[in-house]
């Protein structure tokens, strides 16, 4: 399998280590091709501690803010040294100490520069305690394409309620104990879900005041459903991550299509909760595809000029049986009039791949199933087109009276051919040849905890919603996902949580002012 595309993403050749061009920053931080949002000088002056910075969302000479930065840069560009403080949340046992700010406090000489981190909290716990919530590694993906929530439907006597309705667009969920522990807390607007064959948009999410505003605003019947009057009461509200560049039936699993796109608008239903913190944690994602199955004639040495030893203008057959389908009876190429090797134009392999492909577009048992014939380490082999979990190559001998392929010329008898085999997953790690080190296979795609998708495939990734969508991944694949979601650094960056809140400065010097410089990213 290729190390993936070198526009955004790829791998160095020399280390195996991700390209740094598919990285949207420089080695020193800074955000490539960007100017600083905001920028100002503050002189800071003894006895008094200066608010340099604020989240808030306006901008004073008082207090300078911007909305919630990629990067700050805070310099002494002054002649005493200063101190800076950063205010971050406090946290204790993964549980969010709303509004006890807490601050960082470090000495800042002159000519030094800091970037305190944008994303951070300051722990109440032990030096090793790690807020990395709950840890799921190389995951199926539900087989259903979707997961329960475990928010049912109520049925109120509301006008508006879709249940045993095909037209009204209110979905009134029944858990609720209040606003920060309730039904509606686990969906966003843009969300997918579904009722039974029924797809729903959410556009718009109850002020969950209380159990009457708990609920849903959608739009009926998407993504190829049929909006349904047969919705009842308790019908559980499921996520559905079917692949969202077809209709929700198009595919019978979670995966890639036929160009290599996936996306879907939930991450397989993982990081959503009803109170307390949700959401993917930044830099957690990784996602391997499915290999195609293949089979091989056992041969060795063979190249584009090797002869095949089949007579030319002759007409030769077997049978082949893709992804696990019904078998494909006589199987039938005629071979050219003077090109009998393996290569070339009109060669025996071009031959049989042309009566593949004319059978891919034909009614019958190998209509839309792709296969490649090739040479690869010397030896013919017959590939799936398909990355399913299920894709595989079954050869057999064939039964008509046309010549038979198998047991002729260099091609061995159909029973000393070698075994097929069968789709896999690639192993998460490599072993050096001399020392037997381990590093990681660099077949996976990752996310950079900027919300980018980079390595096999590129895309991008919501945080606080899971929304995920890849392009240029193997196609019509199967995959696993790893991830970690619902702790602390999951979900939005936001300042009652896990953003930065704050920068203040002051003076120890009582005879001398300092200088302070911020710029925001």
């Amino acid at each position: 399998m290729p190390n993936g595309p070198t526009n955004g993403g790829g791998y160095d050749p020399g280390t195996g280590a991700p390209a740094k061009t598919s990285y949207p920053w420089t080695p020193t931080g800074i955000r490539k091709n960007k100017a600083p949002i905001f920028q100002t000088t503050k002189s800071i002056s003894h006895g008094t501690t200066n608010q340099v910075y604020s989240l808030s969302t306006t901008v004073s000479a008082s207090a300078p803010s911007a909305a919630l930065p990629s990067m700050i840069e805070v310099a002494n560009i002054g002649e005493v040294p200063l101190n800076v403080l950063a205010g971050f949340e406090a946290w204790s046992d993964a549980t969010n100490e709303t509004g006890a700010t807490k601050y960082l406090h470090i000495m800042l000489k002159p000519g030094e520069t800091w970037m305190p981190p944008v994303m951070g909290l300051i722990s109440t716990e032990s030096a090793s305690t790690q807020f990395t919530g709950t840890e799921l590694s190389n995951q199926v993906p539900d087989s259903n394409m979707y997961t329960d929530s475990d928010i049912d439907t109520d049925n109120t006597t509301a006008t508006d309620n879709i249940v045993g309705d095909i037209d009204d667009t209110t979905v009134y969920l029944e858990q609720y104990t209040d606003s920060a522990n309730c039904g509606a807390n686990l969906f966003r607007v843009g969300d997918l879900i579904r009722l039974t064959n029924e797809i729903m948009e959410v556009t718009a999410i109850g002020n969950k005041s209380d159990l009457e505003n708990n609920t849903l605003t959608v739009k009926r019947g998407v993504y190829g459903s049929t909006a349904a009057s047969d919705h009842a009461d308790d019908d559980a509200v499921m996520f559905p991550f079917f692949n969202a560049y077809h209709d929700f039936d198009k595919y019978s699993v979670a995966q890639t299509d036929s160009q290599g796109r996936f996306k879907c608008m939930n991450f397989f239903g993982k990081g959503r909760a009803a109170s307390g913190v949700s959401g993917i944690v930044p830099g957690s994602i990784a996602i391997k595809f499915y290999n195609a199955g293949y089979q091989e004639l056992g041969l060795t040495g063979i190249t584009s000029s090797t002869n095949s030893g089949l007579t030319a203008s002759t007409a030769y057959e077997f049978d082949i049986q893709v992804d696990g389908g019904t078998n494909f009876d006589n199987l039938s190429f005629t071979t050219d009039s003077s090109n009998v090797n393996f290569g070339g134009t009109n060669g025996v392999i071009n031959k049989i791949q042309s009566a593949l492909n004319t059978q891919y577009y034909t009614a019958g048992n190998l209509f839309e199933k792709k296969v490649t014939v090739s040479i690869v380490g010397g030896d013919i082999r017959f590939t799936s087109g398909s990355n399913l979990s299920t894709s595989a190559i079954a050869l057999t001998a064939g039964s008509s009276g046309t010549a038979e392929f198998f047991g002729t010329g260099r091609i061995p008898a159909v029973g000393s051919i070698d075994a097929a085999v069968s789709a896999k997953l690639p192993d998460d790690v490599v072993y050096d040849r001399v020392t037997y080190a381990t590093s990681t296979n660099p077949v996976f795609s990752y996310d950079d905890g900027y919300g980018n998708i980079y390595g096999m495939c590129q895309g991008t990734i919501n945080y606080e919603t899971g929304a995920i969508d890849i392009t240029g991944c193997p196609v019509n694949a199967e995959f696993v996902y790893s991830v970690a979601h619902t702790s602390a650094f999951s979900g939005k960056l936001d300042t009652a949580a896990n953003a930065l809140v704050s920068i203040l400065s002051n003076n120890p010097n009582s005879k001398h002012t300092g200088s302070l410089d911020l710029k925001v990213y």
